[in-house]
């Protein structure tokens, strides 16, 4: 399959299990096919700005003939949003790729402590909790496992903590939360060290992002193993 064809299809979530592996083929064996996606992503995160078809088109036939220099692609690119007239080539200049990044790989860690059964009768501190944080409601989720925490102060009531913090940009916060709670013991050290990285991430601080995806990656945990070793080598 052409690589293009399948660096599109993952950001826009369409890989079927065969292409996903061939995906993670090329990232592990192909450094030039992992220095691509950050290009695409770009470009995706344009086009959820102003979908324009007629640009789209314009936009295919340039990538079948400018193929060979990544700096032609940039080029393109700044054409590509004079054409869309949303903006400027300042507007593309100011996309901050960690923040492209960041948004396409960070998900809430799913509600796996507390079940929620609507219609419950006994709403204590932790069904409140977490169904706060299922309904998207990340400060109220915040004051409850704050409660949780003076109670029982274990690492997993603080992953969805710094959790809820980075969905209401406490980044700074989610960061202090992982870090003073979760120790190299806890069975969930893999998931917070995803989360620092990220973390870090938001805050434009590459160095200590690519640290904590190493250290993730050293734990030997399957959790989100292919997502860090792709973010390592879009951060090359």
């Amino acid at each position: 399959m052409d690589k293009e064809l399948l660096i599109q299809k993952y950001l826009q979530g369409t890989l079927s299990e065969t292409e996903e592996q061939l995906f993670q083929e090329y990232l592990e064996k192909d450094p030039s096919f992992a220095d691509h996606i950050p290009f695409y992503e770009e470009l995706h995160y344009a086009f959820a700005k102003a979908d324009y078809d007629q640009t789209k088109t314009q936009l295919q036939s340039f990538y079948k003939e400018e193929k060979q220099s990544l700096w032609r692609k940039w080029s393109i690119a700044a054409t590509v949003l004079v054409l869309m007239s949303v903006g400027s080539l300042w507007f593309f200049n100011t996309i901050n790729s960690n923040e492209t990044l960041y948004a396409h790989y960070f998900e809430p860690y799913k509600n796996v402590v507390q079940p929620i059964v609507r219609g419950e009768v006994e709403k204590n501190t932790k069904v409140l909790a977490f169904m706060a944080y299922d309904d998207g409601d990340y400060d109220t989720a915040i004051v409850y496992i704050n409660q949780l925490l003076e109670d029982q102060p274990e690492a997993i009531f603080a992953l969805y903590k710094a959790n809820a913090q980075l969905q209401t940009d406490q980044t700074e916060a989610a960061i202090v939360t992982l870090e003073s709670h979760i120790k190299k013991t806890d069975t969930i050290y893999a998931q917070a060290q995803w989360y620092l990285a990220l973390s870090y991430l938001k805050l434009d601080n590459k160095e200590a992002t690519k640290g904590h995806l190493n250290t993730l990656l050293q734990t030997h945990s399957n959790f989100k193993n292919k997502e860090a070793i792709a973010l390592l080598k879009s951060l090359e």
